[in-house]
């Protein structure tokens, strides 16, 4: 159930429904003290089962599979299920439920309970997770260690998604406050158009990097120049995640000089400062890796420059030595006496 709301699966082993479903002895002193009848038994002992494993109880007991039901109506020693005649809209279910909280210390959420959460959310398990869904997951964990009943799924959904806003609110106000004004007042400089026509100085630190040349080296050069002008330094991302900033980063990539310019004083810096950040190391990389090759290959043009002028002076010594008189000639070619006769 990890990473969504639980959820019953499809199918169990009976290993998981013993290790979820199996009614310990004080469980079924609970039931068969508190029921009386087949139904009543199967349907607070699946209610009972249901919260523990799901952290919150089920709109309906349709929602169980037919595995649990009949692994539970095992343990109360009957034959079949009797579940499907438990009446669910019923008080007998609520004196149930009041029971099953009494034994298990499991609580319904209140108001305070949600905004708990959200706070806890915000201030501290965001600074780890910042999905969405994982997020999700650490609030039922959350719950579950307090013993309080999850929410609906929209309800939570909505606690999680609140908590994961404020905290990037939080972190823009966070990084925005770091830096000095003369610094904001260069990065909003970037998203500026200039009047002869072009892009920004925004858009142009987002060009790639290009194959590896001499030009292209100049242009990374000049794009690391334009992020160390600016003087923004690393103090305004001290115990800001790696993840956050790429994030931060990557938003601001996606967005026109002019969506940055329509956010709010907070937003808009925070993102800059996050993207120059994050740009400044891309940039140094992409540039030393660039003129590692160029320097690469200006030694394989050395090595062969070499060799050729090696070679031409080879051929020109063997000329001299050839027109030289003294110059040894192979035997076949030295003539004999009985030829000179």
């Amino acid at each position: 159930m990890s990473g969504a709301y639980p959820q019953f699966k499809t199918s169990y082993t009976h290993e998981e429904l013993v290790e979820h479903f199996l009614l310990t002895p004080a469980d079924l002193q609970l039931v068969v003290l508190t029921c009386r009848g087949e139904a009543n038994r199967c349907g607070m002992a699946l209610l009972l089962k249901a919260l523990t494993y799901l952290g919150y109880v089920p709109d309906s007991l349709d929602c169980v599979p037919y595995e649990i039901r009949s692994f539970i109506a095992g343990q109360l020693g009957l034959l079949w299920d009797f579940s499907d005649q438990y009446r669910w809209d019923s008080r007998t279910r609520e004196l149930h439920l009041f029971a099953i909280r009494r034994h298990t210390g499991w609580r319904f959420p209140t108001a305070q309970d949600k905004d708990d959460l959200e706070r806890w959310l915000r201030e501290e398990a965001a600074w780890e997770i910042q999905e969405g869904e994982r997020l999700l997951d650490r609030a039922c964990q959350r719950l579950r260690s307090l013993r309080v009943e999850l929410p609906i799924e929209g309800e939570l959904q909505r606690v999680v998604n609140a908590a994961l806003s404020g905290f990037f609110h939080d972190v823009h106000r966070r990084i925005s406050e770091a830096i000095p004004a003369e610094i904001r007042s260069r990065m909003d400089d970037l998203l500026v158009i200039p009047a002869e026509g072009g892009a920004s100085g925004f858009e142009a630190l987002k060009h790639d990097p290009g194959k590896p040349g001499v030009e292209n080296l100049q242009a990374e050069l000049n794009r690391l120049r334009t992020i160390r002008a600016i003087g923004l330094g690393t103090k305004p991302f001290a115990g800001v995640p790696a993840k956050v900033l790429q994030t931060l980063k990557r938003r601001a990539a996606n967005e026109k000089a002019s969506e940055m310019r329509a956010h709010l004083d907070d937003i808009r810096h925070a993102l800059m400062a996050s993207f120059l950040h994050e740009r400044a190391h891309e940039v140094t990389d992409d540039a030393t890796r660039m003129a590692i090759e160029l320097i690469q290959r200006l030694g394989t043009r050395s090595e062969k420059q070499i060799h050729r002028e090696w070679l031409q002076d080879l051929e020109r010594r063997r000329a001299r030595c050839r027109s030289c008189p003294t110059w040894p000639r192979p035997w076949w070619s030295t003539p004999t006496a009985s030829s000179a006769r």
